[in-house]
């Protein structure tokens, strides 16, 4: 275990820009890419991921601080601190059996390739952690560690089967080809995917308002740059800034602005190695094909997830100070991605169904982050990395992946009769949800000429 520990730290340690290139290379040469071929693919993917997390970390320090002097401004007092996302993954690599679940998802996916069950090769390793986080809280509420692997390879499964069945999509909105998305947050389109189809049957939202339809409609305005300059001016004005409003909003057109330029590196980098993993697949085994199963970050030039994050911030700000029951003020995660993101596949980009949706989810997040925050509190305390609390304090992850599933299975292993009824329809909305992405990956594939109506 020991060794397996420190194999597997060394990798992690090199951060995904650097071993999800070396993955790639050496994908790309078993599927007989030339090594120069493999070796650029692999370093362009580092780029872009790199690019992709430079522009996120400067949204953040610009827009994000804006939102947070709203949070000095106001002088609300909540007892748990948000981590965000990165820190809370980062303390869960801490739990004493974190490490077992690199080879037992590597290893569920190959069997699951060979036996034909998925169509995804997942080689985003970097988010093991959020398996290991669910199975962490469902041993902190079981005492079970083997029940925690239990629930964890139901989700590295149901990952796999969502990513096979939503590729088209993915495809299609990234214009990147042969990859897939098996990241969890995409899960939460079981429940988004329904909604956004109910919110179908009120005018307002059959109104197709995407980043497309603002540039027709309001001309310059939905430029995104200048789109990106008026929200993040309203954050700024809205977090007390006054004339320093006008740099965020700046800052924010930047961002905007950089998205789409950085994202179309992971087409550059992926194309060669999807067309010659599918000719190596046609070889070996007539009649299969396979699609790179990868991080969100690939949907990230699209400006609707950005615009609906930025909206979504004054809201959750507002509701984390009244809303009952809510233990967590909203600060390392504003910049709320797992929602948004998946949000944005689940509406086909329309902003007025990801808004609706994201809004719906806010009092979500905050009442399960509230939950959980006693759980990683004790991790951080056993593993001595509590440090930075002071007393009474409490550590949270708000706006964590799968929030609303996650809190359904620990209220079921509760044995609250609330979770079991949010159980029953999630598997409703689950079969519902799998059949409906057949006809949707029908119209993606019609739509990119794949294949004929």
């Amino acid at each position: 275990m020991q060794t397996l520990q420190v194999v597997f730290q060394s990798i992690l340690d090199m951060g995904a820009a650097v071993f999800l290139p070396i993955i790639i290379f050496i994908i790309g040469l078993i599927v007989g890419l030339k090594p120069g071929k493999a070796i650029s693919a692999g370093l362009t993917l580092g780029v872009a991921l790199t690019g992709i997390n430079l522009v996120i970390s400067y949204m953040s320090d610009t827009v994000g601080v804006a939102a947070q002097s709203f949070v000095e401004n106001t002088g609300v007092q909540l007892t748990a601190l948000d981590m965000g996302w990165a820190p809370a993954l980062g303390l869960c690599w801490s739990w004493k059996y974190a490490f077992v679940m690199f080879p037992v998802q590597i290893g569920i996916n190959v069997i699951m390739l060979i036996l034909g069950w998925t169509k995804t090769l997942n080689v985003d390793m970097w988010n093991v952690a959020n398996k290991i986080f669910t199975a962490f809280i469902v041993s902190s509420v079981t005492g079970s560690a083997a029940a925690g692997f239990v629930v964890a390879i139901a989700q590295i499964i149901l990952e796999l089967k969502n990513g096979d069945a939503t590729k088209n999509q993915i495809t299609e909105l990234t214009g990147v080809p042969g990859v897939s998305m098996p990241h969890p947050m995409f899960l939460s389109n079981i429940f988004f995917y329904p909604f956004a189809k109910l919110l179908d049957k009120i005018p307002f939202f059959r109104y197709e308002l995407n980043a497309q339809t603002l540039k027709q409609k309001i001309g310059i305005f939905g430029e995104n740059h200048v789109l990106g300059f008026i929200v993040g001016t309203i954050v700024g004005l809205i977090g007390g800034q006054g004339v320093g409003a006008l740099l965020t909003g700046v800052q924010a057109g930047t961002a905007l602005t950089l998205f789409p330029m950085v994202s179309k590196l992971f087409m550059t980098a992926l194309t060669p190695i999807s067309d010659a993993a599918n000719e190596f697949i046609k070889k070996k085994f007539p009649g299969r094909e396979m699609a790179i199963g990868l991080d969100w970050p690939i949907l990230a030039g699209n400006p609707e997830i950005w615009v609906a994050i930025i909206f979504t911030i004054p809201v959750a700000l507002i509701v984390a100070m009244v809303l009952p029951g809510n233990t967590v003020l909203p600060f390392g995660n504003l910049m709320n991605v797992c929602v948004c993101a998946a949000a944005f596949v689940a509406c086909k980009g329309n902003l007025l169904k990801m808004l609706a949706t994201s809004y719906v989810m806010v009092p979500i997040l905050c009442w399960s982050a509230s939950d959980f925050a006693p759980m990683l509190t004790d991790l951080a305390i056993s593993t001595g990395s509590s440090n930075i609390l002071v007393d009474g304090q409490q550590l949270a992850w708000w706006g964590m992946d799968i929030a609303e599933i996650r809190w359904m299975i620990v209220e079921v292993l509760r044995g609250n009769i609330v979770g079991f009824g949010v159980l029953a329809i999630f598997i409703a909305l689950a079969v519902y949800y799998f059949k409906a992405q057949k006809k949707e990956e029908h119209v993606a594939a019609v739509r990119m000429g794949w294949i004929e109506e």
